[in-house]
């Protein structure tokens, strides 16, 4: 039955209006973003007047929380009913766009993880199960890489869920998956290093906009590090730039050399998103350099050339110039100093020698 508004010309409460008579009440208010309307009748009660609006004031207050969605967790939720409150409120990831890492470890979730502790109570999932899963994946014969995105998905959910005291302990603690050594150490890197800039101001000549990126990976800058930087992040007048979201999901700034600078400001004119923007869409950052990087891998004679290679050779070629391990992290933008060891030899006969000679300063 419509509500006749006209009937209720007296004022009681925001969105709450009464009759002359002060024995209706009608309620007008939005919810959730949609309009909702209420009309209580006290015509039957003997109450007086103050009584009937404070009882309709109250009454307004509870249909209005009769709406509200309850955001208090249960402590005995399953683990799938967090992990989807988690997904639904989770930011984005650095490394990826949002929504495709999102869907990513979604995927992953329902295809390794659900089925083996997805309708366990969160409070009793314990390490067994995690490695469980590591085990079903390794079984299936995928990568240690893949096996560690385990780790990756539950250990950001298990610290919510700490957060929201379901639990007081996180289960991926003191799990790990071995992963294979892979040689990243780089055999005269000061050397290749002058070989590569060489290329750079070779291949790309009259091209600033393309010196200016490899220049970039030149001072051991991530791909996805360079291709989304905006200009914003640039800070000319002190010679920084500053990465908002590292893979480490810390912010992070850097020293902008004069050689990279040069040809930024060569490109910049009146470009207001990527700094490499894409040359189709200007509001998108460019994604496929792999013609360029090949010009570079040929004329270098060097079929492992790439911007991660390059990372590799630029921290080697540091280590060689005797850099400390500390400065070396810095500039990679680790936040872990022993990352380091996939990257550089330890030198035991340099050490054993300085050992020796302070050793000898010692005893004199």
């Amino acid at each position: 039955m419509a509500v006749d508004r006209k009937a209720y010309t007296e004022t009681v409460d925001t969105g709450l209006k009464a009759n002359k008579e002060f024995t209706k009440f009608y309620l007008n208010c939005k919810i959730n973003n949609k309009i909702k309307q209420k009309v209580f009748d006290y015509t039957n009660k003997s109450w007086d007047k103050v009584t009937r609006k404070n009882k309709a004031k109250a009454d307004a207050i509870a249909f209005r929380d009769s709406f509200k969605v309850d955001t208090d967790i249960d402590e005995n939720i399953k683990m799938s009913d967090f992990v989807t409150q988690y997904f639904s409120t989770m930011e984005k990831s650095s490394s990826y766009s949002g929504d495709k890492w999102k869907g990513e470890i979604e995927s992953y979730y329902k295809r390794y993880i659900k089925n083996v502790f997805g309708n366990k109570k969160l409070c009793d999932v314990r390490q067994l199960h995690i490695k469980e899963v590591i085990l079903n994946v390794k079984n299936l014969g995928l990568s240690p890489r893949t096996q560690k995105t385990t780790l990756e998905i539950l250990n950001p959910i298990f610290k919510s869920a700490i957060a929201n005291r379901i639990i007081i302990f996180n289960p991926c603690d003191g799990v790990s998956v071995a992963r294979p050594k892979t040689k990243k150490k780089v055999r005269g890197a000061s050397a290749q290093i002058k070989d590569i800039y060489n290329a750079i101001i070779t291949t790309f000549q009259d091209e600033p906009y393309f010196k200016a990126l490899y220049f970039f990976a030149l001072q051991g800058r991530r791909k996805s590090e360079i291709l989304t930087l905006r200009w914003e992040n640039i800070d000319f007048d002190n010679n920084t730039y500053t990465l908002p979201i590292t893979k480490n999901g810390e912010e992070q700034t850097f020293i902008l050399p004069d050689l990279v600078k040069t040809q930024l400001v060569m490109i910049k004119s009146n470009r207001k998103n990527y700094v490499f923007e894409s040359p189709t869409n200007s509001v998108k950052y460019i994604q496929n350099i792999q013609a360029q990087t090949y010009k570079l891998k040929k004329i270098l004679n060097n079929p492992d050339f790439g911007i991660h290679y390059l990372r590799n050779v630029v921290v080697s070629a540091m280590a060689e110039q005797g850099v400390n391990a500390t400065f070396l992290s810095g500039a990679l933008g680790h936040s872990d100093l022993t990352t380091m060891k996939k990257y550089v030899s330890i030198p035991y006969q340099e050490g054993s020698k300085v050992a020796n000679q302070t050793i000898e300063q010692i005893v004199k």
